[in-house]
């Protein structure tokens, strides 16, 4: 009974004080101390320069080294590559119009927050430099997925190959894993001044971009929610975890990384598939009830899958 709290102790430790820094940032924003205007210039401050600072001297400081996580890194791209698929097979019984929404919904994870905070809070240094590599790596494949749904369900534009590698190589978070990567095989000193404002500047980004992403949560969603939404919320949080530590088992990665494997899996859904589904012309009602509900129950599932990966997976 002791091992049971324990491992279950462990597991909301991990993802609880995640969970409430959003409810923190969606209280501030109801009572209006965290403003519209605020949210958009600090998310936009995370984006561009504290979350790739935190990434870069995460990875240059730690021991990962992009040949040894290549096993994680396959597995991790092998079942994302999966689940693109059987979302859209489970979205044919859709209308046309909600299609997008729905497999967007169902594979694309909040990943460069949540998942690399969860990351962070189970394994520390270590379980966050994987945990950014392997976040790399999938960031890269969710741009070709959403070229694809373009090519597919696009009433309103036309998206080129061009524009993806121009889009992926000007990606800060992308940018800043191959700077460390680079400066990491070269060998390269930083002066200790350097490296501790880097530090303070990586210091704010998971709090702060947490706050601002409870402060964009609408829970009034959940009252307006489709069966589709909590069917596109339910294969995000149970199918493509699933999926990916399929993968995981298949490339015999450790308890860490599957571990680590399965929380950036079980990421509620990111944001970025409402920005996508409002620019397919697909449903964004639809795809704004998935992030909320995929939000609101990712603290369940995301705890009860790592309290089982540590007892099976010790």
């Amino acid at each position: 009974m002791d091992a049971i709290f324990e491992t279950f102790s462990f597991a909301l430790a991990v993802t609880a004080p995640i969970f409430l820094t959003l409810l923190v940032g969606y209280g501030l924003a109801r009572v209006r101390l965290l403003s519209e205007s605020f949210v958009d210039d600090a998310s936009k401050l995370v984006f561009l320069v504290t979350l790739p600072a935190l990434l870069f001297f995460n990875i240059f400081g730690s021991d990962a080294h992009l040949a040894e996580e290549w096993p994680l890194l396959l597995a991790g791209l092998l079942g994302t590559m999966l689940t693109v698929p059987l979302a859209w097979v489970v979205a044919r019984p859709l209308a046309y119009g909600d299609r997008s929404a729905f497999i967007q919904g169902a594979f694309r994870g909040n990943l460069g927050i949540i998942g690399l905070a969860w990351a962070a809070n189970a394994y520390g240094p270590a379980g966050l430099a994987q945990a950014a590599l392997l976040m790399a790596v999938i960031t890269i494949f969710y741009n070709i997925a959403a070229v694809a749904l373009f090519a597919v369900y696009s009433q309103k534009a036309r998206f080129s190959w061009r524009k993806l590698l121009k889009d992926i190589a000007k990606n800060p978070l992308i940018v800043a894993i191959v700077a460390a990567l680079v400066a990491k095989a070269v060998g390269l000193k930083l002066p200790q001044m350097v490296v501790q404002t880097g530090e303070y500047l990586a210091s704010v980004t998971l709090p702060l971009a947490l706050l601002c992403i409870g402060a964009t949560l609408d829970l009034s969603m959940l009252r307006r929610s489709s069966f589709a939404a909590f069917a596109a919320s339910a294969f995000k949080l149970l199918i493509a975890p699933l999926v990916l530590l399929g993968a995981g088992l298949l490339f015999r990665l450790d308890a860490q990384a599957m571990a680590v494997l399965f929380l950036l899996a079980a990421t509620p859904t990111a944001s970025a598939s409402f920005i996508m589904a409002r620019a397919l012309g697909g449903n964004s009602q639809l795809a704004a009830n998935i992030i909320a509900i995929s939000t609101l129950f990712s603290i369940v599932t995301a705890s009860l899958g790592l309290a089982l990966l540590k007892v099976n997976l010790p």
